[in-house]
């Protein structure tokens, strides 16, 4: 049963760009303009989500093994998240100068990255978002580690923002 009794929200993503160049007689323009995104509400269908967690956190090098389904991690209401299936991952890299490493390839890791064993650099600044608006998700409760690393010595900081369900 989910913690909370409702979330709604939307995750967009846009790309308004405009790239020129001048020719001998005029100048030429390429627009693309892409604007996608999904209106979440609270429920287990597709477009719909039940638990949410999010956390601004620090890791090193060595890195920190985050377990979406264990029960660890807790919600904004102080609720163990045990998140069977998830839908949405944002990542931003808050850190000045660091990279953030992500997955890795582990045995239990997350499927988002199925089939590799690279990590996912964000590099300062940065910012990964991966969506999935269908109902079923990404299954969480075998392969349900979400590791982070600082790319090198130092320790780096980030915001997460994971929903999906109970």
């Amino acid at each position: 049963m989910a913690n909370g009794s409702g979330l709604t929200g939307n995750s967009n993503a846009l790309l308004n760009i405009k790239y020129s160049d001048a020719l001998d007689l005029a100048s030429v323009l390429d627009t693309l303009d892409i604007k996608t995104g999904i209106t979440w509400s609270f429920g287990t269908g597709a477009n719909q989500a039940n638990l949410l967690f999010h956390d601004s956190r620090s890791t090193d090098d060595t890195g920190e093994t985050l377990d979406l389904f264990a029960g660890a991690l807790v919600d904004a209401f102080g609720n163990a998240v045990t998140m069977a299936a998830i839908k949405l991952l944002y990542i931003k890299n808050t850190h000045a100068s660091l990279n953030l490493e992500v997955f890795g390839g582990g045995s239990l890791d997350l499927l988002i990255m199925n089939g590799t064993t690279d990590s996912l650099i964000i590099p300062p600044g940065g910012i990964h978002l991966w969506m999935c608006p269908t109902a079923a998700g990404i299954v969480t409760s075998t392969n349900k580690n979400l590791k982070l690393a600082a790319g090198t010595a130092g320790t780096v900081t980030y915001d997460m923002v994971a929903m999906g369900l109970d």
